[in-house]
């Protein structure tokens, strides 16, 4: 029944959809109060020098957002390839085409920023590489196939976190060269396997597979900047982090890119996933916290 819904909003107008949203949005905060302690937690402890009403501010942009994408998600299950790709644009896609050339596969790596889901549906139709994703199965077995069905209507391929590390073996340095889709800024699921350093203001804990990936394979890792142009409207911009990464030092690709992605946050606060427990985990005792360089002799293998 929920999946007959969805499939059924689906097929309703962006203008109609962002209707539903202004709804939702207000619901969600102003009733309901969708989350509100999480978020206002996490955006007065990753701002801590602005004011209250700044925090107030960019909270209710948070939830007209997180209304927009919500609706425009439920789009994904009907949309056409056109239509999807006239709601994102891909920019400087040519940073992949010296690494296709070569036959070498490259990581994506990204946040929660924006619609993360419309890129899903459009990589694969921009970038010249094969397109994989990384992603967490979910629990309800329906919707699970349902999403993963939509995210791969139009080429791109979907892998679950525990096949993953095998799929890497397989095809990482294959006769066809991969783009492998990561977005590496949730909490991970063990904090004695993460790599913490400081993140908006805050002792955060990092999945460590972007860089184990980026040095055992020694794979370029690119960036995927996701701006919200108006509403329904998006930007994906590209950004070579680093070309070869066996020549850098144990955590330094993750330092780059944590960095890209705050800076994206701090330029655009309203659009990152301030619901999410991001901060669910403490750190260890035994545990370092790194400076945004890998100061300790750990391993790749090791995490």
């Amino acid at each position: 029944m929920k999946l007959k819904v969805l499939l059924w909003l689906s097929r309703r107008t962006y203008a109609q959809l962002h209707g539903l949203s202004s709804v939702l949005a207000f619901f969600a905060h102003r009733v309901i109060k969708y989350r509100l302690k999480i978020i206002r937690g996490n955006l007065e402890r990753s701002f801590p020098e602005k004011t209250r009403e700044w925090h107030r501010q960019i909270e209710k942009e948070y939830y007209a957002h997180f209304g927009d994408i919500t609706v425009e998600s439920i789009k994904h299950f009907s949309i056409s390839s056109e239509l999807a790709m006239s709601r994102m644009r891909h920019v400087n896609v040519e940073v992949f085409l010296p690494f296709f050339e070569s036959g070498r596969s490259v990581l994506i790596a990204g946040g929660h920023l924006n619609n993360w889901e419309l890129y899903a549906v459009t990589a694969n139709q921009n970038v010249p590489h094969d397109v994989m994703a990384v992603y967490k199965k979910l629990s309800d077995p329906i919707m699970d196939e349902a999403v993963r069905t939509s995210r791969q209507r139009f080429g791109l391929e979907m892998v679950r976190t525990v096949d993953a590390q095998a799929w890497m073996k397989m095809h990482a340095a294959g006769s066809r060269p991969k783009a492998v889709v990561m977005g590496f800024d949730q909490s991970p699921a063990n904090p004695k396997k993460a790599w913490w350093t400081e993140f908006l203001n805050q002792e955060t804990a990092w999945y460590y597979g972007l860089e184990k990936w980026a040095h055992q394979y020694d794979l370029p890792v690119i960036y995927g900047h996701i701006y919200k142009d108006a509403r329904g409207q998006y930007t994906t911009r590209y950004e070579l982090v680093v070309d070869h990464p066996s020549e850098l030092n144990p955590g330094e690709v993750l330092n780059r890119c944590i960095s890209l992605l705050e800076e994206d946050i701090r330029s655009h606060p309203g659009h990152w996933l301030w619901s999410h427990k991001r901060w669910k985990h403490v750190r260890p005792e035994d545990m370092t916290i790194q400076e945004r360089f890998f100061a300790s002799a750990k391993k790749i293998d090791d995490v």
